[in-house]
């Protein structure tokens, strides 16, 4: 019975110990960014998690089947238009269908580039406050009022997941629907340069809006 009671205290130590060791590779992945071993300084890291407020995908309140999910996309290769490496996550649709998924922005900020890139589609870039650049790629479509210089709050919808990019305007199916999500925050010089998004997504994931999909009535009912 003692033995028991010892065995059970070392598998709860040893469960404390994975937590802990897990929380300190997060905070390490934020503050590093691994392709070009920016650190950021800790007022850095704090701003842009105070500024980011939702998940940039809400959960169906209509049907449950409609979800999501991401693994770290962080530095992968891409061939696209040359050997490059992917600057962003992409968070992939379980229905491959465009034009379903409804994408909100994850803080308040300003709509600085609205329309096409060839390698991200259809894409919506919008810089907060701090000067972080959020990138919203291969976008559907819009909602209809959206433009550039445009103010945006934190969870309004701005435009639909599709698979928009490689290729010239309106070029379409080349990989399945996702949203690539990409964060750039500007160096001494003011060029704006990539973070890994992947530890960012994963805290906001307890941050996840939940919409009515269908006959697009986005209205805001709840964090999930």
């Amino acid at each position: 019975m003692i033995f028991r009671k010892i065995k059970k205290r070392k598998l709860w130590l040893l469960l404390f110990v994975i937590i802990i060791l897990f929380d300190i590779l997060m905070q390490y992945a934020i503050t590093r960014n691994l392709s070009s071993n920016r650190v950021l300084k800790k007022t850095e890291q704090s701003e842009i998690l105070k500024e980011l407020e939702f998940f940039p995908i809400p959960v169906s309140l209509d049907d449950e089947s409609l979800s999501f999910s991401y693994v770290d996309t962080w530095n992968q290769s891409r061939t696209y238009g040359g050997d490059r490496h992917h600057e962003g996550t992409d968070i992939m649709t379980d229905l491959n269908e465009p034009g379903i998924y409804p994408v909100v922005s994850m803080s308040d900020g300003v709509v600085e580039k609205l329309g096409w890139l060839e390698l991200g589609g259809y894409r919506v870039g919008i810089r907060t406050d701090s000067g972080l650049y959020l990138y919203y790629a291969h976008l559907q479509s819009y909602m209809p009022d959206i433009k550039e210089g445009q103010e945006i709050k934190a969870g309004e919808c701005i435009g639909f997941i599709g698979d928009t990019g490689y290729g010239k305007e309106g070029t379409t199916g080349k990989f399945a629907t996702h949203l690539h999500v990409g964060f750039y925050l500007p160096d001494k010089e003011g060029s704006d340069e990539a973070l890994n998004p992947y530890p960012y997504l994963q805290k906001l994931t307890e941050k996840t809006l939940s919409y009515h999909y269908h006959n697009y009535d986005y209205n805001k009912e709840d964090t999930a």
